[in-house]
């Protein structure tokens, strides 16, 4: 496939990476954990309501996301070596981990994007209470600031194939034109939503 594209959306629980991967990369592989610790949780009969969990609940919930992410990297290089178009869902929380997938990437043969997806604290924190999978409100906060504290170095990193988007209610003014200008710049001019 000529023309590979790699998205990474990152952001905090709650700031809308899954809601915009759903509703503009359907045509896109996604790579996200979540999918995959979900489909476990629901799979060993534990329900994704976390934050209501005992103890025994979060610690065989703590080895299933440790298997979610042993699956998740073997979906992520499977999609590459077949050089399909992908989103990668990520707070963002590492950034070694992540400027070495995209190297990983670039090498085989994929254009890098990033889009920051960002909320206000208590947003995410709403958000978070309101879906089917919530957990406790200190792990939206500390993914809230480990996501937001490397908005510098991903700018840096990525620089005119980086986008921040203010995800709420009030600030959402067709962000997609936006981006559509934004990935046209490093793709030819073909716009891929």
């Amino acid at each position: 496939m000529s023309n590979k594209t790699a998205i990474f959306i990152c952001g905090s629980g709650g700031s809308g990476k899954s809601t915009i991967t759903n509703e503009y990369f359907s045509d896109y592989k996604i790579v996200d954990v979540d999918i995959a610790y979900e489909k476990l949780l629901i799979e060993h009969k534990l329900g994704l309501n976390i934050r209501s969990f005992t103890k025994t609940q979060n610690e065989i919930s703590s080895i299933l996301f440790e298997q979610a992410k042993v699956l998740t990297d073997t979906i992520f290089t499977n999609i590459v070596l077949n050089g399909e178009n992908v989103v990668i869902n990520s707070v963002g929380r590492n950034v070694n981990t992540l400027l070495s997938e995209r190297n990983f990437l670039e090498k085989n043969g994929y254009v890098t994007y990033m889009i920051m997806l960002y909320a206000d604290l208590d947003v995410c924190i709403k958000r978070v209470e309101l879906r089917d999978r919530s957990y406790h409100k200190n792990v939206t906060i500390a993914s809230w600031y480990e996501s937001y504290s490397h908005i510098v170095e991903y700018k840096k990193e990525f620089n005119d194939r980086f986008l921040l988007i203010n995800t709420e209610d009030d600030c959402i003014f067709n962000w997609k034109t936006k981006f559509e200008i934004f990935i046209s710049k490093g793709n030819s001019k073909k716009t891929i939503i």
